[in-house]
């Protein structure tokens, strides 16, 4: 299974290859994703005009055993966050993906709002 840093470097290879080749963006995507190590959780979000733009084109968390040469460094937490009101609760896909992304060593969070703003936000973690 390759780790993060090896998923990336085979990813960055790959590329060069494909662009020699003349191959199509949606041909490394594809192999991106079947290249994520085992484990991994993944998402390529559908642009609609109603989120923000500028989001990659595949969302990942991918599961990374900390080495010794790592201690002491500032490494990235992946965190999926779903946002409810009043009692409103996530459908079973919004809970399968929230589980998928913590079972991959994400963060996953479910915050529930009130209209009244003085009441504060409840806070669960997956």
């Amino acid at each position: 299974m390759l780790g993060a840093r090896e998923f990336i470097i085979t990813g960055l290879e790959k590329m060069k290859k494909f662009r020699k080749r003349g191959r199509q963006e949606s041909d490394l995507k594809k192999d991106i994703k079947e290249d994520l190590p085992l484990g991994s959780w993944q998402y390529a979000p559908v642009q609609t005009g109603y989120g923000a733009g500028g989001i990659p084109d595949i969302i990942c968390c991918i599961p990374t055993v900390i080495k010794q040469e790592d201690v002491g460094k500032t490494m990235g937490l992946f965190v999926g966050i779903e946002a409810k009101m009043g009692s409103n609760k996530p459908s079973a896909l919004q809970q399968e993906q929230l589980e998928g992304i913590a079972a991959a060593g994400g963060s996953a969070l479910v915050i529930t709002g009130q209209k009244d703003k003085s009441i504060p936000y409840k806070i669960e973690r997956v």
